[in-house]
């Protein structure tokens, strides 16, 4: 029986806390511009810098998952043909650090851990 009344003034209490938040947004919502205008705006802008808009949403889309090691170095070989593998490293979240040999010189290819692109 304790824990019951525990709960109901518990519950009574989160209640009487969230009733003046959930007033100011009921407020400001009131104040908020008619959604025409928001809409007419996006797309005014898709129309202006439509290329640009595309490469900022794909930058901070980023897939959850990293591609292997093997991808890396399979994608910097397609970049470098000829090229001999030395290894692959992970040197940052996002970046695999690929060495590779060509013509007696080692060169550093960097991909995306998420996309898979040569960086460089």
């Amino acid at each position: 029986m304790m824990k019951l009344n525990r709960h109901i003034i518990l519950g009574l209490v989160v209640a009487t806390l969230a009733l003046p938040a959930g007033t100011a947004a009921a407020s400001s919502a009131q104040d908020a511009p008619d959604m025409s205008y928001i809409l007419n705006v996006q797309q005014g802008w898709k129309i202006q810098g439509q290329n640009r808009i595309e490469a900022l949403y794909a930058q901070q889309r980023r897939p959850q998952r990293k591609i292997s090691a093997s991808r890396a170095k399979a994608a910097a070989m397609r970049q470098h043909r000829g090229a001999k593998f030395v290894n692959v490293q992970l040197v940052n979240q996002a970046t695999y650090r690929v060495r590779l040999q060509k013509n007696g010189r080692i060169v550093d290819v960097y991909v995306d851990a998420y996309t898979g692109q040569v960086k460089n």
